[in-house]
């Protein structure tokens, strides 16, 4: 579609408004002078012939005693109505109860008797009438006054009063109206473009700040915000910018993410085939140390104790990467949350058996389907419970060691937390604990693959393997999708 722009949208709009409003409120006018003139005009004629109506029934009466000749006031009186200076009278009647004509402004219709529909209606009508006819092109208004006096009736009157002086007053004011209406829309629509250009121009100077924005989506300088509907735009757009630094900082993290997953793959793929060849050396060696073992002296079995050291902390190493290889394949089955607490609960006592440390554990999960690979995840439990014991430990202060095991549900999630006192991760390093090789154990006493191993586990389950520190503790989350609530009977 092509551009409309908001100001060319907002003086569309106003020149409806405008236009609409201007013939609104003239029509209203219009129709409110019209009826007020009719109005006028009307009551005008009407006190006409009512106050005449009494002076021509004394008339009529003074004629039929005879005290005056017949004709003589009634003709007067008809003079007046014509020569009435406020109203334009065309014709003056009075009629007898027969219709038949007693004076008239042209004395030829003397004596004639009207049978037509206005004089028949007249006659006929008992208080004040108003028909509007049509005489000789001209609009004429035909008011009929019945002369009527103590139940006796002598006759009508009848004066046309022409209505062209009060169109052609209409037709005035309509003009006036439509000049006057042209002019306060022009005026309206210059100040309606002053509006549009002053409230466009915020908006304008927030599109040029947008474009500024470049790829780093660094927050442009807005001068002043404002405390309107383009203040709130201000905000949002602003907010927004934070979103986008948010989920491109998510994306970049994401992507490492997945780098590290597939250099954790490569390293899994590369090991699959050097294990079996590590494997089977160190099987010989395993057999010829026994041989030697047999065979030596006690400084022998000295040095030989040490080579088995060796070989078993390369075995266990070997294994370690094996696992590492190993960690993309799972067998999800389905557990009960219950039992599956329990089991780890168990295996946490048994870790810390040997220990100074006290353990803690805490089951706020009501009952849940899990759908796991059980060893999987007990083998993620089972390690972070051995990094919580050997962190607890390392200052060398058990008797204060505590280590904290909790399961609930969060969000749609199986939420699992192992916390532990001890000495907390230092900042400079928390980055790296989930790189594989990487410890911070003394050398001999850890390899760097667990948590790797233990992370890779819980997000080929869909979920999430973090940890944040808490005052003196040091938390590990592990958060795993969870299914609909077991039914507690079965």
């Amino acid at each position: 579609m092509p551009f409309f722009s908001l100001r060319a949208r907002f003086m569309v709009v106003a020149v409806i408004l405008t236009l609409g409003s201007s013939a609104i409120w003239g029509g209203w006018t219009w129709q409110r002078e019209y009826r007020s003139l009719l109005s006028s005009l009307t009551r005008e004629g009407e006190m006409l012939v009512s106050t005449m109506a009494i002076p021509l029934i004394n008339a009529l009466i003074y004629e039929e005693l005879g005290i005056i000749r017949e004709g003589g006031l009634l003709d007067d009186f008809v003079s007046d109505i014509m020569t009435n200076p406020r109203l334009q009278t065309r014709y003056a009647i009075v009629l007898d109860e027969n219709g038949r004509v007693l004076a008239h402004n042209h004395f030829a219709e003397y004596g004639r008797i009207y049978t037509d529909p206005l004089s028949t209606a007249a006659l006929n009508a008992s208080s004040f009438a108003q028909t509007d006819i049509l005489l000789n092109g001209e609009r004429v208004a035909d008011l009929a006054m019945p002369l009527t006096i103590a139940g006796k009736r002598w006759g009508s009157l009848r004066v046309g009063i022409s209505m062209e002086p009060a169109y052609m007053e209409m037709a005035s004011l309509e003009r006036q109206i439509i000049i006057f209406s042209a002019i306060f829309s022009v005026c309206a629509l210059v100040i309606y473009w002053l509006i549009g250009t002053w409230l466009a121009r915020p908006i304008l100077t927030l599109t040029k700040d947008m474009e500024k924005v470049g790829k780093n989506l660094e927050s442009p300088t807005i001068r002043q915000l404002r405390n309107d509907e383009i203040g709130e735009l201000q905000k949002s757009f602003l907010a927004m910018l934070e979103r986008l630094k948010t989920s491109e900082a998510e994306r970049t993290e994401s992507i490492n993410r997945m780098l590290e997953n597939e250099r954790i793959a490569a390293i899994g793929r590369l090991v699959s085939g050097v294990a079996h060849e590590v494997n089977n050396p160190l099987a010989g060696i395993e057999g010829a140390l026994y041989q030697i073992e047999q065979k030596g002296g006690p400084q022998v079995q000295r040095y030989a104790g040490l080579v088995r050291q060796s070989i078993e902390r390369i075995g266990r190493i070997v294994g370690q990467l094996s696992d590492l290889s190993r960690a993309g394949t799972m067998t999800p089955k389905q557990i009960h949350s219950q039992t599956f607490f329990e089991d780890i609960e168990a295996f946490a006592l048994m870790a810390i058996k040997n220990t100074n440390c006290r353990l803690t554990s805490e089951n706020c999960c009501p009952p849940t389907t899990l759908v796991i690979d059980r060893d999987k995840i007990h083998q993620v439990v089972l390690n972070l419970v051995l990094n919580a014991i050997d962190a607890t430990c390392s200052n060398h202060m058990c008797d204060s060691g505590n280590i904290k095991l909790r399961a609930g549900l969060g969000r749609g999630h199986y939420v699992l937390s192992v916390a532990n006192t001890g000495p907390p991760i230092p900042d400079e390093v928390a980055g790296e604990i989930f790189t594989p090789f990487y410890t911070t154990k003394e050398a001999g006493k850890g390899s760097g693959m667990g948590l790797a191993i233990s992370r890779g586990i819980a997000e080929k389950h869909g979920g999430t393997l973090t940890f944040e520190r808490m005052a003196e503790w040091t938390v590990f989350t592990l958060a795993i999708p969870c299914h609909c609530p077991m039914d507690t009977k079965a």
